[in-house]
């Protein structure tokens, strides 16, 4: 539908995490929309660690 929704990732390197933070901009919810890119981030992620 052309929603613009936010992502914020943080580098924890004292916990070895990175922290990620997915938010719409409009309404009260996403209905799960926000997951799907952040999905597809971690998967790249793994792809570079585990190579």
């Amino acid at each position: 539908m052309g929603f613009v929704d936010d992502a914020e990732l943080y580098l924890d390197r004292n916990a070895n995490v990175i922290q990620v933070r997915s938010a719409s901009h409009w309404g009260y919810g996403d209905l799960g929309v926000n997951r799907q890119p952040i999905e597809t981030i971690r998967a790249k992620f793994n792809e570079v660690l585990n190579t």
